[in-house]
C-alpha cells in the first residue's frame, strides 16, 4: 500500500487549529526564550536598507506605481495627440487664409494689368 501524504494524515480537528506564530520568540530546544536584539544587529538592518518607516511608507504605495504609471504615460500621450491634432489644423486654417489672401492679389494684380493696357 502506498504511503498517504502528510495532509491527508492529520486529523481535521488538526488542519483547521489555528497556527501561532511568534515573530518576537523563537524555540529552542525545548523553551521558548524572547530574542535578544543588539545594537549592532538593529543598527545593521537600518544602515544596509534604510530606515524601517520609510520602507514600510513606500511599500504601502508599491501597489500603486504600475497603474500611475500607465495613467500618467496614458495622459502625456492623449495631450501629444490632441496637442499635434491643434497644430495641424491651425497650420491648415493659416494655409487657407494665405492662399485666398494671395489669390486675391493675384486676382487684383490681373485687374491692375488689365487696366493699364
Amino acid at each position: 500500500m502506498l504511503p498517504r501524504p502528510a495532509i491527508l494524515q492529520r486529523s481535521a480537528a488538526t488542519m483547521f487549529r489555528p497556527q501561532l506564530q511568534l515573530s518576537y520568540m523563537h524555540r529552542s530546544k525545548n523553551s521558548l526564550s524572547p530574542r535578544s536584539r543588539t545594537f549592532t544587529a538593529s543598527s545593521r538592518c537600518n544602515s544596509s536598507g534604510g530606515s524601517s518607516s520609510l520602507k514600510d511608507g513606500l511599500a504601502a504605495f508599491k501597489a500603486f506605481g504600475r497603474p500611475f504609471g500607465k495613467v500618467f504615460l496614458g495622459a502625456i500621450l492623449t495631450y501629444q495627440i490632441l496637442y499635434w491634432t491643434w497644430l495641424k489644423l491651425e497650420t491648415d486654417e493659416s494655409k487657407l487664409e494665405k492662399n485666398g489672401e494671395i489669390a486675391a492679389l493675384e486676382s487684383q494684380a490681373r485687374e491692375m494689368v488689365s487696366t493699364r493696357k
